[in-house]
C-alpha cells in the first residue's frame, strides 16, 4: 500500500519507513523483504525509479518490545532520519502486534519520548484490530493507549479492511 501511494505521487520524497522487530536484519535485508512484497502485492505497475526513491528511506531497527535500549535505538534512528530526510519529527507508529504487547509497546514509546509530540510536530498511532477479545479487554487496552496518546492521535483499523484504508 505504501509503494502504491508513492507510485501515485501521494507520499513526500522525504517519506521514511522504519521496521522494528526481533530479527537480526540489516536495512538491506528489510528493504529486500519490502521489495519482494511490493512486487508480489502492489496494485500499481512496478516502476524502478519509484522503488529507488522509496528505498532510500527504508530502515530497520532490531529490538524487543520489553527492552528500553531497543526503543532508545529507535528514537535515535528516527531523530537521525528526521535530520537526514527532513521528516520534521512527524511519526506514525503502526502497531500490528498482539494485543498483549500493546501496554508494553505504548509504555516504551512513552518512556523513549517517541509518543510525545513536540512543538509543530505530531506523533500518532495506528492500531490494527482485533483490539482485545471482548468489551472489557478492549476498554482496558483503550485506557492503556489513551494514557500515552490522546484520542485524536489514535487510529484503529480493522485487520482485514486496513489495506484499503491505507491505500485510500
Amino acid at each position: 500500500a505504501i509503494y502504491d501511494l508513492a507510485n501515485r505521487g501521494l507520499l513526500p520524497a522525504s517519506f521514511v519507513l522504519v521496521g522494528f522487530g526481533r530479527r537480526d536484519w540489516t536495512h538491506e535485508d528489510f528493504s529486500k523483504i519490502v521489495l519482494d512484497a511490493v512486487k508480489q502485492h502492489a496494485r500499481t505497475r512496478f516502476r524502478q525509479e519509484v522503488w529507488d526513491r522509496l528505498a532510500e528511506g527504508i530502515r530497520f531497527v532490531q529490538g524487543n518490545f520489553d527492552d528500553e535500549a531497543s526503543f532508545e535505538r529507535l528514537a535515535e534512528a528516527l531523530e537521525k532520519l528526521d535530520a537526514e530526510r527532513g521528516t520534521g519529527g512527524n511519526h506514525a507508529f503502526y502497531l500490528s502486534i498482539p494485543p498483549k504487547a500493546f501496554q508494553t509497546v505504548c509504555e516504551q514509546l512513552q518512556k523513549s519520548g517517541l509518543a510525545r509530540p513536540l512543538e509543530g510536530r505530531w506523533s500518532r498511532v495506528v492500531i490494527e484490530k482485533p483490539f482485545g477479545h471482548d468489551l472489557t479487554s478492549a476498554r482496558e487496552l483503550n485506557a492503556v493507549v489513551n494514557s500515552v496518546f490522546p484520542e485524536e492521535a489514535v487510529f484503529r483499523i480493522d485487520h482485514y479492511l486496513g489495506k484499503e484504508t491505507v491505500q485510500n
